[in-house]
């Protein structure tokens, strides 16, 4: 299922506010706030529906994934990975109502990964993987994947390794590195996405890598 996420941020700093006043910011933003989020969701597709996804039914693009935790202090709860693919032309797809604006339909693709050893795992990936047609009557839309995310959970930190799909297509491994301290201070929930650059952490000894690295497979 396809979805589109609105992240919002807000900071509230205390001040000395009677119940009164409460109450008519309370309704201030309600007046505000309401008619604008709707307004946002209309412009960004909440009355398109989207369309089913059809499979590549002859996929020849297969590629052997491998994740790799380098010196790790510990275990980790559980280690995931997943391929995000997106359509490239906004031609194919038809205008919101009120906007006029266009939104390109993308797909997220968990991927199932098999433990090889206590620090390497595998999956398999196609990156045709999704059908070139035409889902909305205006054109074929075409497929192509935007990318490749490992995951690593140890408590409500995740260890995050993206692998743009221009790193993906040019065969080469994408490393991130971590602090211990990291790892041990897992309480808040954070996506931590590490450094390309052991040297970049005060103390490069105390930190682990997890790699992604991808091979073509020979049909």
């Amino acid at each position: 299922m396809n979805s589109i996420r609105i992240n919002r941020f807000a900071r509230f700093v205390p001040g000395a506010f009677t119940w009164a006043t409460h109450a008519r910011v309370a309704r201030k933003i309600v007046q505000v706030a309401v008619p604008g989020l709707f307004l946002l969701l209309t412009a960004c597709g909440g009355n398109m529906e989207d369309p089913k996804i059809a499979l590549n039914p002859h996929p020849t693009m297969h590629y052997a994934l491998s994740v790799v935790i380098d010196g790790a202090p510990g275990a980790f709860d559980s280690v995931d990975a997943s391929a995000d693919y997106g359509v490239t032309d906004y031609g194919c797809v038809p205008e919101q109502p009120i906007s006029g604006a266009r939104y390109l339909p993308g797909k997220h693709v968990p991927l199932r990964l098999v433990k090889a050893s206590d620090t390497t795992y595998t999956t398999e990936i196609y990156v045709d993987l999704l059908k070139d047609e035409d889902y909305f009557g205006k054109g074929v839309c075409h497929w192509k994947l935007a990318g490749i995310t490992a995951e690593a959970a140890k408590g409500r930190m995740r260890f995050i390794t993206p692998v743009s799909a221009r790193t993906f297509s040019e065969r080469k491994s994408e490393i991130r590195y971590f602090s211990f301290d990291a790892y041990q201070n897992d309480e808040f929930e954070t996506r931590n996405m590490g450094n390309r650059d052991r040297h970049a952490y005060p103390d490069s000894h105390k930190t682990f890598s997890i790699s992604v690295t991808a091979k073509e497979m020979q049909p």
